[in-house]
């Protein structure tokens, strides 16, 4: 494949596709620079820029990892065990209580469904319904578009 060559000044709204291509998507550099038809290094410039690795590091972090803590301090505090660092310095314990309503806003939040993961939902469904029955496939795409107006709007609290 020929090498992209850089096509003028990015947008915010460009940069912040390509960071949630990468960090939410799991998409490669690579592919993300053949989509925005950008140079490679530009994309590798956006990501250490913007911390992307930091941020999809959060995405990837499942809420069980952070069960598994709580869990391991709770044994911790009932084993009248310390915390300490590798060095044996002791370590503050994990605040139980503020990290328990960190999590019920997280499950709340992950809960809904946003417009992005409805689309690729609907559109995979369309997708497959579409090999079955073309005819209810395209009947139901337009039900799925008005959702998807409906999603976007619940979301811009209107």
């Amino acid at each position: 494949m020929a090498k992209k060559t850089s096509k003028g000044n990015a947008t915010q709204s460009e940069i912040s596709y390509a960071e949630y291509l990468y960090t939410e998507k799991n998409i490669s550099p690579q592919a993300i620079a053949d989509e925005l038809e950008r140079n490679i290094k530009t994309i590798y410039d956006w990501r250490d820029k913007y911390n992307w690795d930091e941020t999809k590091d959060l995405f990837t972090t499942a809420p069980s990892e952070l069960k598994k803590i709580l869990l391991q301090a709770a044994m911790r505090v009932m084993k009248g065990e310390e915390r300490k660092d590798a060095e044996g310095n002791p370590i503050k314990e994990v605040d139980a209580d503020a990290l328990s309503k960190i999590m019920k806003a997280y499950d709340y939040i992950s809960k809904k469904a946003n417009p992005a993961v409805c689309s690729d939902v609907l559109m995979e469904l369309d997708f497959f319904i579409s090999k079955k029955n073309p005819k209810l496939a395209a009947e139901n795409t337009q039900y799925h578009r008005l959702f998807l107006m409906h999603k976007i709007e619940q979301e811009n609290g209107n």
